[in-house]
């Protein structure tokens, strides 16, 4: 009995303790992705009590960084790859910042002349050969062009979108039959142009990614495609138009995080594995956070049966639409709220990277560095040749509709790569990519060497469901993203994420956007302002 009496007295001591001010933090972080780890950097000097609490048992998020063994000098980015310097002038400013140095991304976004080949209807093509005689699409004569010029021609003829304010034209701008673009999807607008359906299907083929060519808001294609009316780049910069991180891209977030702890040991924290279950509102506006403990097992995440509470003043999600939805607190059953963040579709992705003795690839008459197919693997890069010797090729960069192909390969045959986790490759995952490849490079499957190691990526799971999204017909960006910064006014509940940062919602910038969003209102001036 006393020993029972003796352990209610040390939990009631514990609670009340919190209660009174002794252990509440300042500002609790949920979410220790690139937005959340940015978050505790940017507040790192207040002098709060601040703790970040992680889901999982890494730091990063979508920015997402391993190595091969026998290319340790190579970082595969299973995530977020790429930078464009003049759009992510914070990712940019806060790197530098970091120490981090920028080198280019040799492949660019892809598709560079010289050094691709396309794979479309079993034909091998030049990029410069499109809309020639050697397309491969039962074309009318008037579609027979470029995809691009065709995809730019019917936007101007069937929309009054002239691109001089393209934050607010995108929700001013019509079809011509007077229906704003914003409230339609791709799908409903390409139909009204009265195009082939064989021209359709050569937009998409042709595309690098068939984001934003479905059941999504128009604006972020069909609006789009227009040249010469982009705001103007009003930062210039000194570096290429796409970079990368030597040290992978997930040196942000790492990076962020470790100056955000060393900054201040005895009042920030770091805590992993700990999912955020329900959020309570106690007296003299202190929140009581209930966190479910979780286990990571070979890359997965296990909920326990363990609890735990956190007190806190403030509250900052910045974690993705489906978690948000999982927290248990009476404001987010708001049909406005819950409206603001269905305004989002996931998108699922995938990365596939194989390790060989060589690169076999390359060489003969042409360097091919860069593939872009209608086959599921869908595009592939030259990754890079490893100081050891070896080669990495990023053989499969998929998405859409070719996702559950590679995701149900990965659970099929046996594993070859050195790992058993959630990055593993199997034999069936190796032999349909080289079936795939060796069809574009016009090679026996039997010449292309087996890998010696392999990793890859399925972005269709809990916590992310998607490696980005595209809006909702009917969202209105900026509206959305206000209103989601601070949802309830009397609440000190705020959210940031990429997922609702606009024109740029899939890219790191995006989510640091979004929270100099939410750091105004912690009286943090805009990084962008700062020296």
């Amino acid at each position: 009995m006393i020993v029972l009496i003796t352990k209610l007295l040390c939990l009631a001591w514990f609670v009340l303790g919190k209660s009174k001010g002794n252990y509440i933090e300042d500002v609790t972080i949920i979410g220790a992705g690139v937005g959340g780890s940015y978050t505790g950097w940017r507040l790192r000097d207040k002098g709060w009590k601040i703790g970040i609490y992680e889901y999982s048992d890494r730091v990063g998020g979508r920015m997402y960084s391993k190595y091969f063994p026998d290319a340790p000098d190579l970082p595969v980015d299973l995530g977020a790859m790429r930078i464009r310097p003049e759009d992510h002038v914070r990712m940019i400013k806060a790197g530098r910042e970091l120490g981090l140095t920028f080198v280019p991304f040799t492949e660019g976004g892809g598709r560079i002349p010289e050094r691709t080949l396309l794979y479309l209807r079993n034909t091998r093509l030049r990029t410069f050969e499109l809309g020639g005689p050697r397309t491969p699409y039962r074309l009318r004569p008037e579609e027979l062009m470029d995809p691009r010029d065709l995809s730019r021609l019917l936007s101007e003829t069937y929309s009054n979108y002239n691109g001089t304010n393209p934050r607010a034209e995108h929700f001013n701008a019509t079809t011509i039959d007077g229906v704003p673009v914003y409230l339609q999807s791709y799908e409903n607008v390409i139909q009204k142009t009265g195009i082939s359906w064989e021209a359709r299907t050569y937009i998409r083929d042709s595309s690098a990614f068939h984001t934003g060519l479905g059941n999504v808001q128009s604006n972020s294609r069909f609006l789009k495609t227009r040249q010469e009316f982009e705001e103007e780049n009003t930062r210039p910069t000194d570096l290429p138009s796409y970079v990368t991180v030597p040290t992978g891209m997930n040196s942000f977030p790492v990076e962020f995080m470790r100056k955000f702890l060393v900054s201040n040991p005895k009042s920030h924290a770091l805590k992993m594995n700990s999912q955020l279950m329900k959020i309570l509102r106690k007296k003299k506006g202190i929140y009581q956070l209930k966190f479910r403990k979780t286990v990571s097992i070979n890359g997965s995440i296990m909920p326990t049966k363990n609890y735990f509470f956190v007190y806190s003043r403030n509250v900052i999600l910045a974690i993705p639409k489906v978690p948000v939805l999982k927290i248990q607190i009476p404001q987010f059953s708001n049909p406005t709220f819950l409206s603001a963040l269905n305004s989002v579709l996931d998108v699922q992705c995938s990365k596939i990277f194989l390790i060989y003795n060589y690169p076999w690839w390359l060489g003969g008459s042409h360097n091919f560095t860069y593939t872009q197919s209608d086959l599921p693997y869908r595009q592939s890069y030259n990754w890079g040749i490893s100081r050891t010797g070896k080669a990495v090729l990023l053989i499969s960069y998929a998405e859409t509709d070719a996702v559950p192909f590679w995701s149900r390969l990965q659970n099929m045959g046996n594993i070859v790569s050195k790992r058993y986790d959630d990055t593993r490759v199997t034999d069936e995952v190796v032999k349909q990519a080289h079936l795939q490849l060796s069809r574009v490079y016009n090679r026996h499957v039997n010449s292309i060497p087996a890998p010696i190691d392999g990793m890859m990526f399925i972005w269709n799971k809990y916590p992310y469901n998607g490696g980005w999204v595209v809006w909702k017909p009917g969202s209105r960006w900026y509206d959305i993203k206000r209103y989601l910064t601070r949802p309830f006014p009397r609440e000190n509940i705020y959210i940031n994420h990429g997922y609702w940062g606009a024109d740029l919602n899939g890219w790191g910038e995006s989510s640091l956007e979004g929270a100099d969003d939410v750091l105004s209102y912690f009286d943090v001036p805009s990084y962008l302002k700062t020296n």
